[in-house]
């Protein structure tokens, strides 16, 4: 399989509506995106290990929400992190999370696998920022919220 120019996209967040919104907002800013969603962090990871421990697999963006019942970010990020290196090489992680608390801000920006750190909700404004170069430019913002 070889890599396609724009990453897949997976979000773990067990907010089934902001899942919803995560894809649409991101298949609406990158137009041929593929968007994964899951409500179960261990499925998700299931599904990362599945997917991407070829040399050869897409690279992936994963936005990852702190605060979920059956594993929180940080577990997962500690799952993730015991993944192989080829897996781990082809994803690319941001937190995506309502939490203000400065400990989880600055927990991420220690931590390795750790790419970035985005509040909620995602727009396309803070989606064009992160990854400008997945962006078609015909394609204008519908949403405005920084």
């Amino acid at each position: 399989m070889e890599q396609k120019s724009i990453p897949d996209f997976i979000v773990f967040d067990d907010d089934v509506i902001n899942n919803l919104i995560c894809e649409k907002i991101i298949q609406t800013t990158i137009p041929g995106a593929i968007v994964q969603t899951f409500t179960e962090p261990e499925r998700g990871l299931e599904y990362i290990l599945a997917t991407y421990a070829d040399d050869n697999s897409n690279n992936a963006i994963l936005f990852l929400d702190i605060n979920m019942p059956s594993l929180n970010g940080w577990e997962v990020l500690d799952k993730l992190d015991e993944f192989p290196d080829v897996v781990k090489g082809h994803i690319k992680i941001f937190m995506l999370s309502s939490s203000v608390d400065p400990l989880d801000t600055e927990k991420a920006r220690d931590n390795p696998l750790v790419s970035g750190y985005i509040m909620k909700s995602l727009s396309q404004v803070k989606l064009r920022a992160v990854f400008p170069d997945c962006i078609n430019p015909a394609v204008r913002p519908t949403v405005a919220i920084p």
